[in-house]
């Protein structure tokens, strides 16, 4: 694969509701590494939990009170032995199919495969993404608000859940791509160790990561990646095995610069840095291209200083996306943040060549 450098793509949504429009947008500015988007605002089974909870046993969709859940308390027996029996069949068969996310749960998802086909040409990389399994189990509540997590039945169902769409997802959209990056978003891990999770134990999260990266990386041949929109313990996500990291260089590039020394490593052995630098907020009005290249350029060379990889190694190893999901921004505001990672794109891309 001839790897995009500091190429450009999205972490997951985009705040319109009009399917067509929002793939357009995909394929006007991502020509490298083009995604299919996932639009929130269309209803509460598009959003980032709700759009992957097609067949969860006992789920229970309040929209009157915007609410998501898995009622615990009722008998489930016959609904979980049906989902065991699907996840046994597909890794039997190897056909994945029943658990293919629909137009109900990502009404833009075959618009972007149709498009993709329509182009007649491979991509060097296409980008799916997932909720990561922590936050889809610390995300989703038992009827009396109880994360998931902690429900041992339940959390491995959400786990297998997955997995098992993650792996659909990037057969998906492998005719269109010379490989297939796949992003776990796990927006929960930038408050692990808060009190908030005090029962999320550091081992127990790299097991659970581990068990989704592993079969996509060997039985799917994907690159996968990891998107956290604020701090973590970087070292911990790395244990897990990721290929890439996508991090929020626009207000939280500390949490990931102070563990230079190890992020040089990780790019030693291969892995890829996506760099979270256009704002996904109010600040997208007035941030300039100019600026943000000056503070990548800054960033690089910090990190550069903490190992034997210099700035044109780690920026061959680069990807530019911006900060976090775009879905909860204005549709201007939106096309401003696109707008502005060409810019960046553009400023940033020569150097790499």
């Amino acid at each position: 694969m001839d790897l995009p450098r500091c190429a450009k793509t999205l972490i997951g949504s985009l705040p319109h509701t009009d399917p067509e429009r929002a793939v357009r947008l995909v394929l006007e500015h991502l020509e490298e590494i083009p995604i299919f988007p996932e639009l929130p605002r269309r209803g509460l089974l598009e959003e980032m939990i709700g759009s992957h909870t097609s067949g969860l046993p006992g789920l229970v969709v309040d929209e009157r009170g915007r609410r998501l859940y898995v009622d615990t308390g009722r008998d489930l027996a016959d609904e979980l032995a049906a989902f065991y029996q699907r996840v046994l069949e597909a890794e039997r068969t190897g056909n994945l199919d029943g658990f293919a996310i629909d137009g109900e749960h990502s009404a833009a998802l075959e618009p972007a495969a149709r498009a993709l086909a329509g182009r007649g040409v491979k991509y060097p990389l296409v980008k799916v993404h997932i909720p990561g399994p922590v936050t889809f189990q610390l995300g989703l509540e038992d009827a009396s608000g109880r994360p998931l997590y902690y429900d041992p039945t339940f959390s491995d169902v959400l786990l297998r859940q997955v997995e098992m769409q993650a792996r659909w997802l990037v057969r998906r959209f492998r005719p269109y791509a010379e490989r297939v990056l796949i992003f776990l978003d796990e927006a929960s891990l930038a408050a692990f160790g808060s009190s908030g999770y005090l029962g999320v134990l550091r081992a127990d999260v790299v097991d659970r990561l581990g068990r989704v990266v592993r079969p996509l990386q060997r039985q799917e041949g994907a690159l996968v990646g990891i998107h956290v929109c604020g701090g973590t313990d970087w070292p911990m996500v790395m244990e897990a095995g990721f290929d890439l990291l996508n991090f929020d260089a626009f207000a939280y590039s500390r949490a990931l610069l102070a563990y230079a020394g190890q992020v040089q490593e990780f790019l030693a052995r291969g892995g890829l840095l996506a760099w979270g630098l256009v704002p996904s907020s109010h600040h997208v009005d007035t941030a300039s291209a100019g600026e943000l290249a000056r503070r990548l350029l800054e960033m690089v060379d910090e990190l550069a200083g903490a190992g034997p990889l210099g700035r044109d190694d780690i920026l061959a190893r680069s990807l530019l996306t911006p900060s976090c999901d775009l879905g909860t921004l204005s549709e201007a505001r939106a096309e401003r943040a696109l707008d502005l990672l060409d810019a960046l794109a553009e400023r940033i891309q020569p150097l790499t060549r």
